[in-house]
């Protein structure tokens, strides 16, 4: 078995204490027909805020009304089981929040609706570090990281500076790192976001844990968990960046598990069956072939424009 690569703390520390702060900044979610649909009204909550205006459906939805505060909500005028599908964006929870509906009670209504999260993104702002996402792609390069994560890129931002990705866009849950005041046009400030994306399954169960528990610092634990499950790394500002409580992000019924036993079983099983049933040895090395193939085509849907340089790195 070959042995664990030694990892090396790295990183200058900066020298005053990285500021950070956490916010939940987006959510999207599905509300369908069921008993409890109705337990908020979500559409009366929002016209308090400002007036809406129709505008264009996306994702195949028929109608749709846009507030001015930035809410979006969508629905197809004949196709019931669709549902309502609400988006609320970062700005959008900002305004929100100054209105006394933050980000957090908005996900325990959702959740008191029935309804299906398809999409959470948690932030950690960090001002006056020296994390750069450059560093911390070549640090998942050489791997100079713990956890699951398997892929890493990075890409050019036209906006200025580059966005290190930790995960497949494609899989539930990945993270990246970017220059924030870039993206913002603030010129002589350090800022730096460590944006984590939930989705399906993943944005569920982080819904859920956070209903049975209305703090930011539940919320809090659960990110640093799912960030430091799929990458953590040995670099002084990112561990006092991340310092303080850890709690583990899990899918319903263990989904994750079952899925990785079902391959490891059923697939492998059905194979070697055909293979002593037919003779037919060739299949083994005609399944790596469509494998890497299949890989290498999901890994471009994951990173679509990526440069040349991007790569699928093996924890």
């Amino acid at each position: 078995m070959a042995r664990k690569k030694e990892l090396q703390l790295v990183g200058e520390q900066s020298q005053t204490e990285p500021h950070t702060s956490f916010c939940v900044d987006w959510i999207s979610a599905t509300i369908k027909e069921n008993p409890n649909a109705g337990a908020f009204d979500f559409l009366a909550c929002f016209d308090e805020i400002s007036p809406r205006r129709v505008v264009k459906a996306l994702h195949g939805y028929t109608n749709a009304y846009r507030w001015q505060f930035g809410a979006l909500m969508m629905w197809h005028a004949t196709k019931k089981s669709m549902g309502v599908h609400i988006i609320l964006s970062g700005s959008t929870l900002r305004a929100l929040h100054d209105k006394e509906y933050d980000a957090f009670f908005m996900l325990k209504r959702l959740i008191r609706c029935n309804a299906k999260l398809t999409m959470v993104h948690l932030a950690l702002d960090i001002v006056d570090s020296t994390i750069n996402p450059t560093e911390f792609y070549q640090l998942f390069k050489a791997k100079q990281y713990s956890g699951r994560a398997q892929t890493a890129s990075i890409i050019e931002n036209i906006f200025g500076g580059q966005t290190c990705y930790i995960g497949s866009w494609n899989s539930e849950r990945f993270f990246r790192i970017y220059d924030k005041a870039a993206e913002q046009s603030i010129k002589g400030l350090n800022w730096k976001r460590l944006e984590l994306v939930l989705k399906g399954d993943y944005a569920q169960a982080f819904a859920y844990q956070f209903a049975s528990e209305k703090t930011v610092e539940r919320a809090m634990s659960v990110f640093r968990g799912a960030v430091k499950a799929m990458a953590d790394f040995p670099h002084r500002d990112w561990i006092r960046a991340l310092e303080g409580r850890i709690e583990k992000l899990s899918l319903p019924e263990g989904k994750e598990r079952k899925t990785r036993e079902w391959l490891l079983t059923q697939v492998v099983s059905a194979m070697a069956k055909y293979v002593v049933e037919t003779g037919d040895d060739t299949l083994i090395e005609e399944f790596a072939r469509e494998y890497e193939a299949a890989y290498e085509k999901a890994y471009k849907q994951a990173f679509p424009g990526t440069n040349e340089d991007s790569l699928q790195v093996n924890s």
